[in-house]
Parts: C-alpha cells; sequence; structure tokens
C-alpha cells in the first residue's frame, strides 16, 4: 500500500472514532448532512426510474438515463441497505442503454487520417433528439465505464445491436466514433473539436468538445485506445478556444462572445487530457477564481446554481488542482463554510455548503433553463459525493474524502447555444 493511500485509511480511521465516541467537531454534522444529501440524491433518482429502464427527459432519455445511472454508481459507497434494489436499477438502465446504441463501421476522418484503434474499426454511439449524439454519447460513455470497470473483457450482451461485444470494445467504439466525427481542417480555427452530430467533422465548439474529452478519458479506463492524431489536433482547438488573456474557455472563441464558467471547466478538463501548459492553466484556474461566486444567469453563464456549470467546473478543478486545494480558488461564497468547517474551507466544500442547503425534500435539486430535473440531479450527486475523474493513474486525493463519516468515495449536459432550445 502506497503512502498516500495509508494516510487515507488511517484519517478516515480516526475521523470514524472520533464520531462513535462522541468527540466529533463541528465538521462531522457538516459532513453528516453531506452523507444525508447523498442517500436522499439516490434515493429520488432510483424512485424516478421508469418501468424500461429509463428516465423521462422530453425525448433525450438514454441521454438522461447515462447520467443518472453514472451518479448512482460514483455513490455506490452509500448504497447500504439499499444495495440489491440499486444495482438493479443500475442494471436495468445498462439494458436499456445497450439497446438504445447505434453502431457504424469507420476507418478514416474526413480529411482521410486513419483512426480505428484497438484492432477495431467499429464505432459505437447514441441518436439523441435534435441531432445532438454527441452530448447523449458523452454522457453514456462515462457510465458504461464505471459498470464495467472490474470486467472490461466479459462480454457486454448477446442480444440487440451490441451482441457479443466485451465492454472494452464498446468503449473502443466510443472512442472510434470520437476520432472519426473530430473536426478536420476543413474550417481552419475550428479543428480539433467537435459539434453536436457525431456526423459533422468540419465544426468544433467548447461545449460539444467536453463530451468527447470525458468520453476518452473514461474509455481509456477499460483499455481503448485514443489515437495519437486525435490529442494532437484537439489540442490546436483548445487552444484557439482559450482567451489567453483573462484565461477563459469561450464556445467558438474569444471573437464567439460566449466565454463562461462551463466552457472554463472543460477546458480545463481537456488540458488535462492533451498535456497542457501550465501557463493556460494557472490563466482559467484565475478567471475561475475571480468570476467563483457568479450564479446561474442567461441560460449560459454563472456558477452556484447552474448544474451544467457547476459539474463541468467540478470535474475540471479535480483533475487540475484536487480536492483539498485552499490556495487556488480563494474568493468563495460569503458564510458558506468558513464558520462551520475550520480550515477545510475550500472551493469543493464551498460546492457542497451550497448543494446540502438547496436540495429539495424528496431529494432531488432544481435544474436551471434546460438542465433541469433529474438531470440536475444526476450533475449535483458526484460533486457531493467527491467523485475521482480518471488521470491516468492519479491516486484518490487522501484527506479531505476521509473526513466524510461515510467515507466519500466515488468517482457531463445537454447543451446547445443557439436558437433551437436543447434539453
Amino acid at each position: 500500500m502506497n503512502t498516500k493511500k495509508r494516510i487515507k485509511k488511517l484519517a478516515l480511521a480516526v475521523t470514524l472514532a472520533c464520531a462513535a465516541f462522541g468527540t466529533g467537531s463541528a465538521q462531522a454534522a457538516t459532513d453528516a448532512e453531506i452523507v444525508t444529501a447523498i442517500k436522499a440524491g439516490l434515493g429520488y433518482l432510483n424512485s424516478t426510474q421508469q418501468a424500461g429502464g429509463y428516465w423521462n427527459y422530453g425525448g433525450y432519455e438514454p441521454a438522461v438515463t447515462g447520467a443518472a445511472a453514472y451518479a448512482m454508481l460514483t455513490q455506490q459507497s452509500h448504497w447500504g441497505t439499499n444495495t440489491a434494489a440499486y444495482q438493479d436499477t443500475v442494471d436495468k438502465a445498462m439494458a436499456y442503454l445497450l439497446s438504445t446504441a447505434s453502431t457504424a463501421t469507420v476507418s478514416t476522418r474526413n480529411d482521410g487520417v486513419a483512426i480505428c484503434g484497438g484492432g477495431t474499426c467499429t464505432a459505437v454511439y447514441w441518436n439523441a433528439a435534435g441531432n445532438e449524439d454527441s452530448y447523449t454519447t458523452g454522457l453514456i460513455a462515462p457510465a458504461i465505464a464505471l459498470y464495467a470497470k472490474s470486467s472490461p473483457n466479459a462480454v457486454a450482451t448477446t442480444t440487440g445491436p451490441l451482441a457479443g461485444m466485451t465492454w472494452k470494445d464498446i468503449a473502443q467504439g466510443i472512442t472510434n466514433t470520437w476520432a472519426a466525427s473530430q473536426s478536420t481542417a476543413n474550417q481552419g480555427a475550428l479543428i480539433g473539436g467537435w459539434r453536436y452530430g457525431l456526423n459533422d467533422g468540419y465544426d468544433s465548439d467548447m461545449s460539444t468538445t467536453q463530451w468527447g474529452i470525458i468520453s476518452l478519458i473514461y474509455d481509456q479506463t477499460l483499455g481503448a485506445v485514443t489515437p495519437g492524431i486525435t490529442k494532437t489536433d484537439l489540442a490546436k482547438w483548445l487552444n484557439y478556444a482559450q482567451d489567453h488573456t483573462s484565461g477563459v474557455g469561450c464556445y467558438q472563441g474569444p471573437s464567439s462572445g460566449l466565454c463562461d464558467h462551463s466552457d472554463t471547466g472543460g477546458l480545463l478538463l481537456g488540458l488535462k487530457l492533451v498535456g497542457g501548459s501550465a501557463s493556460d492553466v494557472n490563466k482559467a484556474l484565475g478567471f475561475l477564481n475571480t468570476n467563483w461566486t457568479a450564479t446561474a444567469s442567461g441560460t449560459w453563464y454563472g456558477n452556484f446554481g447552474h448544474p451544467y456549470a457547476m459539474w463541468s467546473i467540478y470535474k475540471g478543478l479535480e483533475t487540475t488542482i484536487g480536492l483539498t486545494d485552499t490556495t487556488t480558488v480563494t474568493n468563495l461564497q460569503s458564510g458558506n463554510c468558513g464558520g462551520d468547517r475550520g480550515t477545510d474551507c475550500n472551493w469543493w466544500q464551498d460546492y457542497n455548503e451550497w448543494l446540502v442547503s438547496s436540495q429539495q425534500g424528496d431529494g432531488h435539486w432544481n435544474g436551471y433553463s434546460y438542465w433541469g430535473d433529474p438531470l440536475a440531479t444526476a450533475f449535483y450527486l458526484p460533486i457531493l459525493g467527491g467523485t475521482e475523474i480518471p488521470d491516468g493513474g492519479k491516486t484518490p486525493e487522501p484527506a479531505t474524502l476521509a473526513l466524510l463519516a461515510g467515507a466519500l468515495l466515488g468517482m457531463t449536459s445537454l447543451r446547445r447555444k443557439g436558437n433551437t432550445p436543447s434539453c
């Protein structure tokens, strides 16, 4: 066992011992509230699944089902006496997702560059209303990776469009889809990202691109191979999408006029994947710190109260600075965690305090704009649980996770900028 894991186990043991003997500080009560909120959120998602294994969302059922299943899987340590019921819920969700997938054969991108990976040219993806296959596939890929993490070489299903494929095959198929549909040089500066439909291949935006990024990250955990050219061209897009003065991530570059928190979170996640420069990362972090307390506004903007933005930012910060960092984001919401959490008040606890206080009585969270119920709940639960985003062998956060009495362990939203509302 490595040193960090020993520290983690020791800290958890001390925390639980203090709770058992009644010697916990005010922090213990706050931790207990977080655990209670997680359990309530799990119960809500479980109770709202439909008989067919999906969650309702106005035509975007596969996407939201992927998000809900992922959220439940990240919180398995809190299933407790509901383990059998929750496992059944997740099993039904995965069966539904496997049955609604689509496949194709791909070999090159639009510019003729070969992209078949892992010895197969099969592409796997999910169709969605409004030609938003990218969002849907990007929300499903992480759920599949978590579900199959202990058995990537097992056959996933014997029926339907993915019959006979292993979980690793499916992950590779998803990566093949992203690699084949990546924007090529036909539109110059827009090379390297992705757009709403996975057959576009000639256009990019930062909102869509983050779903390609998270898919590649999770697919790799099942053994999928990402073509080198995919990361090389993605780096070009990330460079174009960032305002290198303020650090903010932008929808289609600074000149698009749509630069916001959620695009900055996706930018950070992408920079982590491609090994972006420290300067670009620090500028993005600086933007988030300066604008941290902003609340949701105008559909696309803001942080607190915006499920899409908060989940995007969480992924970017967790992979970049971790859950215990107290020096990068210091412009916290006034009074959100300083008084009751003591010295461990930081960006993650700022989120947690807001989430605990805004959860509704039945366990769900209200959404915002296109990202309503139950999608908001599916985005917020992994934040509360301290979900670890895969990072090529990164060691789990040691100290902060151990503070939670329930042993918080665990491991992106349908958004389209334009005149046609998405879900």
